[in-house]
C-alpha cells in the first residue's frame, strides 16, 4: 500500500513499483483520501468515457508546504491576502512543489490512467478567507455523443485546523481506504 501518490508522478518510482507488484504478483494499493467520486472517474477512464479531469484544492495559504518556485508564489499570495490561484496546468510537474498537499489529485491520476499525471488538470488556490477549510472541486467530462458531454462537478469541504496540510475528515476516508483495500474497495488499484 502506497500512503502518498504524489510519489507516482515521479515516472522511474512509478515504473519501478508497477514491475515490482508485477513481479512479486501483487496489486499496489493506493488510497483515495479526499477524492469523492473515486470509483466512477476509475469506471469511466475503463469504458473510455472519460474526456477530461480536473480537480480543484482550495486551502489557506499558511496549509501549503511549497518547494521550489512555488514558496515564492504562495508568500506573495500571503502578502496580498487576497484568493490566487497558485497553480493551473498538468498534474505532474505540481506534484514535486507540493507534496503533502496533492495527494487527493494524485490519487485522481491514477484512477484514470488513460489521463494520468499530464492529462489531469490540477488547480492549486490559496485563499485567506478558508482558514480552517480544504475544499477539494472534481470536475469530470465525459466523451461527447451527439455534440453533448455528460459533466459532474463535485465539492467537498473538509474542516481543517488552522494551517493543516489535511483536513480532519481525510483521516477518516484516508484509514476507511486502507480497511476497505481488504477488499479492494476502497482504494485505486495500480496494477
Amino acid at each position: 500500500q502506497l500512503g502518498s501518490p504524489s510519489a507516482l508522478a515521479d515516472p522511474d518510482t512509478e515504473r519501478r513499483l508497477r514491475a515490482a507488484a508485477a513481479r512479486g504478483g501483487h496489486t499496489l494499493y493506493v488510497p483515495r483520501g479526499a477524492l469523492w467520486g473515486c470509483e466512477d472517474i476509475a469506471r469511466m477512464d475503463s469504458a473510455g468515457t472519460l474526456a477530461a479531469l480536473k480537480v480543484t484544492m482550495t486551502k489557506a495559504p499558511g496549509s501549503f508546504r511549497p518547494q521550489g518556485w512555488l514558496r515564492d508564489r504562495v508568500a506573495a499570495a500571503v502578502a496580498s491576502g487576497t484568493r490566487t490561484v497558485l497553480y493551473e496546468g498538468p498534474l505532474r510537474p505540481l506534484c514535486p512543489l507540493v507534496p503533502n498537499n496533492v495527494n487527493t489529485m494524485a490519487a485522481a491520476a491514477v484512477a484514470a490512467p488513460g489521463l494520468g499525471f499530464d492529462g489531469v488538470t490540477a488547480c492549486l488556490v490559496a485563499d485567506p478567507s478558508v482558514p480552517d477549510w480544504h475544499i477539494v472541486d472534481v470536475e469530470v467530462t465525459a466523451v461527447a455523443e451527439g455534440g453533448r458531454a455528460l459533466s459532474v462537478t463535485s465539492s467537498r469541504c473538509n474542516p481543517a485546523g488552522v494551517g493543516a496540510v489535511t483536513g480532519s475528515a481525510t483521516r477518516h476516508s484516508f484509514w476507511s481506504s486502507v480497511i476497505a483495500c481488504t477488499g479492494h474497495g476502497g482504494c485505486v488499484k495500480l496494477c
